[in-house]
């Protein structure tokens, strides 16, 4: 610390000593329900009246909801009570009496609502009134009482204040806490006379330390909770704090409106958070680590640097936070910056203390010094509690998952992946991602541009870049609504292109997953029956879907979204395609295992192949389930692999030109209709034969009979095709030889 830091709190302290007000001395009583804080209220005002001062002014809950809702009894939102209690505090002290506040206090945003942000006429001295009453006492005493609560109720409220990092302390802003447990009788007349003492020793312990601009436990906690919110919200992450005025303030309006929501409002403060996003991107947590380009190391790294402690206000009356001192807080934050930047920092058979201490150290360039011990109550005091670390895992996993899960060069790496399925496949939902990915590496500092993609894929979507389909899936817009409503399992209501005539109709579904097959994406969806656990399973491409609209009111369970999800995996790995037919009973037969109801809704395929045909279809069936493959074993001699270990084997037939038998057990829609089945048959022309079902033996003679009558057999084609003939043979004729010359 500087010698001008240590003068400026010097005369700090100087000015805050030499005021010569005294506080109001007020009271909060902390509790749960039926711990017996109405009867400590009525013994603390009998005790705190004075002839010459006026007569404590009592704030109840209990009183408060009587008067709002009608009775006391009714649980109403603590908004609406504690706004009528914050006006009664004020107007209690600005008429100079003293208050006593009751309630069960038992979250701490609602306390610090009071000590800390309740804006106050005069000085406020705050002593905090913890009754730690047992649990079975308050369920006792809650059956004598008028107007009982819930015992789940009180047990929550003992199981909030009891967690040891939250619990009622003096770092909350109060002068003193006094812990009470009404069954051991302590006169509360002797607490009362021992305060000034217990006031007057913390004040000379926080005298020790070196406020700065965090120091108070409102202001600490609330940069807390931002980062955390910065380093795991989707919508809200580290690298999305802009430069511009505009985009900061935004930012702060979508951060405040978070923190309200999760932690409280107390900690919503708009014009706070924007000066907190400023000051993290000034200290290097919102961006990316500078590397210099020409020795390729990162630069030293320099201790985070709070603000001071602002010199127009006066130190608190009350207690000061965990990282209240200066080199406190410096040690803590740059160790949770580090942490941010590089959450599987680690050392093999090192402890992750002794570990981190040194990397400071060795970051710092040996200015700053971390000591394993420092690092542990670092670690212990921001980590844990504040949600950076899971307690009951290890830092062996990661501390900060969230905005840092990779190292940069990953990072990159995974966009330009990314950004090559979304250009090649066409994915319209995987271009708005790699897109927000991208700007926001880029905002880190993270050049994307200059790094050419390790890989990329050959095959491509034949709809990519297809603008003409705007009011279908293919839209980016329809394709994030889409994915949304994948992830929160909704309803939707989708316009398809009608099978049997002309025109759209209208499906209500239960979209389950995206699938990219062969040349073009696909919905897999489950139509939504009424009355009936499971709906019938569909695939249509994307390109011949429209999104209507999603029924927000609408949403399964996750069990039947995964029930339906693996139904859709049986159906694929058992068709080897995309088509499920249009039954639902027979989708049901398909997937149970061996019976007679499955064996229903099954055929048999049946081929004979050649030696050509078999080396590539023995592969090719592996997309089929290994029960439902049976393949010819190998002839003797012929070079032909033997069958699969796994795959049941059938004798081979030695006097055919097609030896080989192969058998798959495929649907009855799939060797119906099935297109995809078709173009693999076929591809393999005469090396294969169909022996069943003949109907499918029929349509592929059709086939290969349409196919020959595309080449019609000329007495000019058949003149070219003898010279080539001789000249594969090996002829010297003088024909073959002037063809071989090239001459007319």
């Amino acid at each position: 610390m500087t010698s001008a830091n240590s003068s400026t709190t010097a005369e700090q302290r100087r000015s805050s000593s030499a005021a010569p007000e005294r506080p109001l001395r007020c009271h909060l009583l902390i509790g749960p329900p039926a711990s017996g804080k109405s009867s400590l209220a009525r013994h603390l005002a009998t005790l705190l009246s004075k002839p010459e001062e006026p007569p404590p002014s009592y704030i109840s809950s209990r009183g408060i909801r009587a008067e709002i809702f009608g009775d006391r009894g009714v649980f109403g939102p603590w908004d609406d009570i504690a706004s009528v209690m914050h006006q009664r505090i004020q107007e209690a002290v600005c008429s100079g009496a003293p208050v006593i506040v009751e309630a069960t206090f038992s979250r701490r945003a609602w306390r610090l609502a009071i000590t800390q942000k309740l804006e106050l006429p005069v000085p406020v001295e705050w002593i905090g009134w913890w009754l730690c009453t047992p649990r079975e006492l308050c369920q006792q005493w809650n059956r004598r009482r008028d107007h009982r609560v819930p015992e789940q109720v009180i047990d929550n409220h003992i199981s909030l204040l009891s967690e040891a990092a939250f619990s009622p302390s003096r770092s909350e802003g109060f002068a003193a806490v006094v812990c009470v447990e009404p069954h051991h009788h302590q006169p509360l007349q002797a607490v009362l006379g021992t305060l000034e003492r217990r006031i007057s020793a913390a004040r000379n312990r926080d005298a020790r330390l070196i406020p700065h601009g965090y120091s108070r436990l409102l202001e600490c906690e609330r940069l807390l909770h931002l980062i955390q919110l910065l380093s795991r919200q989707p919508e809200l992450t580290a690298t999305n704090v802009q430069t511009s005025p505009e985009e900061s303030a935004g930012l702060a309006e979508r951060a405040a409106a978070l923190l309200a929501r999760t932690h409280g409002p107390c900690y919503a403060d708009v014009g706070a958070i924007a000066a907190d996003l400023n000051w993290l991107r000034q200290q290097g947590f919102t961006t990316a680590w500078r590397v210099n380009s020409e020795q390729g190391k990162p630069a030293p790294m320099r201790a985070v640097e709070p603000p001071p402690w602002p010199a127009t206000q006066p130190l608190s009356a009350g207690g000061w936070s965990a990282l209240g001192d200066r080199e406190t807080f410096c040690r803590a934050l740059t160790l949770l910056r580090h942490i941010l930047h590089h959450p599987f920092d680690q050392q093999e058979g090192v402890a992750v203390d002794h570990h981190l201490a040194a990397r400071l150290k060795t970051l710092s360039g040996g200015r700053h010094c971390w000591t394993p011990r420092q690092l542990h109550q670092s670690i212990t005091a921001i980590l844990t509690p504040y949600g950076f670390r899971d307690a009951a895992g290890s830092g062996r996993h990661g501390y900060a998952l969230g905005a840092s899960l990779l190292p940069v060069p990953l990072q990159v790496e995974i966009h330009g992946l990314l950004q090559a399925h979304a250009d090649r496949l066409g994915d319209p939902s995987g271009q708005a991602i790699a897109r927000e990915l991208g700007k926001r590496l880029q905002r880190s500092g993270i050049s994307i541009e200059s790094v050419p993609p390790v890989r990329t894929f050959f095959n491509r979507s034949l709809l990519a870049g297809d603008q003409s389909r705007g009011g279908t899936l293919l839209n980016t817009e329809q394709a994030e609504q889409l994915r949304s409503a994948i992830q929160q399992h909704q309803r939707v209501v989708l316009t398809a292109i009608a099978t049997s005539h002309a025109g759209l109709e209208e499906i209500r579904v239960w979209p389950l997953q995206l699938i990219f097959h062969t040349s073009a994406w696909f919905l897999l969806f489950e139509h939504d029956h009424i009355g009936q656990a499971e709906g019938l399973l569909a695939c249509r491409r994307i390109d011949q879907l429209g999104l209507r609209r999603i029924e927000t009111g609408s949403v399964r369970s996750q069990p039947s979204h995964a029930a339906a999800l693996l139904r859709g995996e049986t159906l694929q790995h058992c068709c080897g395609s995309l088509e499920f037919g249009d039954g639902l009973q027979p989708q049901q037969s398909v997937c149970l295992g061996p019976s007679k109801q499955r064996a229903k809704a099954m055929g048999t395929l049946r081929l004979s192949c050649d030696a050509t045909a078999f080396a590539l279809l023995r592969e090719e069936v592996r997309r089929f389930p290994a029960a439902a493959v049976r393949l010819s074993r190998p002839l003797p001699g012929d070079g032909v692999i033997s069958a699969l270990v796994e795959l049941e084997a059938l004798l081979p037939c030695s006097r055919s030109s097609h030896p080989y038998p192969v058998e798959i057990d495929l649907p009855l829609w799939t060797l119906e209709r099935d297109q995809d089945l078709r173009r693999w048959l076929y591809a393999l022309g005469g090396g294969v034969r169909i022996e069943a079902p003949l109907e499918l033996q029929q349509e592929h003679r059709r086939w290969l009979q349409s196919a020959l009558a595309a080449y019609p057999r000329s007495r000019e084609i058949k003149k070219q095709r003898v010279p080539v003939r001789r000249r594969a043979a090996g002829a010297t004729g003088r024909r073959g030889t002037a063809l071989a010359a090239g001459e007319p």
